[in-house]
This record gives C-alpha cells, structure tokens and sequence, in this order.
C-alpha cells in the first residue's frame, strides 16, 4: 500500500479531515492536499512527520503499514509497543527505564 493511502485511511479511521491535519500540522491546505493525493515521496521529511504526529504514529510505523499488503481503511491497527520484539535484555533496560520515568514523577 502507498504510503499516501496509509495516511488518508488513518484519517479516515480518526475521523479527520485534510482541514483538521492542516490545522494540527501547520501546513498548508493545498500543500497537504497534494502530499496525500500524489504521495509523500517528494515531499519533505518534516512534512511527514507533522502528520505522522497529528495521526499518533512514527514515520518507521507509517513504512511499516505501508508494507502490509491488502490493508485497507479501519483494518489497519497497529501497536505502538510490541513486546514480543524486545529481547530479554531490552526488556531489562525498558523496566529499569519505566521505574526511573516513576521516580522522576514522584518528585515533582
């Protein structure tokens, strides 16, 4: 699926339209119409990223959902943190990371 169609069915699935993703992203209207109707190949990476943060996604995640064949409008899911792709000592780092993050939050 092309990266442009991921997109516009992550809006469609958020309930967003191209007015509200401009206005999230600060980009132009006509601007964010061209990205989304001719692709994101040739438009700046800054631009894809605004809107891969107004839809709550990475940019690694829009390529990864781009390379799921057949998907198509409110199919598309994906989990922000898998667990099962992190090794045992990932998984050490991400714990000892996350009781940091809650020490931090009892100080202030």
């Amino acid at each position: 699926m092309k990266r442009n169609d991921v997109l516009k069915n992550l809006m469609l699935q958020k309930n967003l339209c191209t007015a509200d993703i401009a206005r999230l992203t600060g980009i132009p209207y006509t601007t964010l119409k061209s990205i989304l109707d001719r692709g994101v190949e040739k438009s700046s990476y800054s631009s894809v990223c605004a809107i891969c943060a107004a839809l709550d996604i990475t940019t690694d995640q829009l390529e990864l959902l781009a390379q799921q064949p057949g998907k198509t409008g409110k199919e598309i899911r994906f989990d922000p943190l898998e667990i099962q792709d992190f090794s045992e000592e990932e998984m050490r780092q991400l714990r000892h990371y996350i009781n940091y993050l809650r020490f931090l939050r009892n100080r202030e």
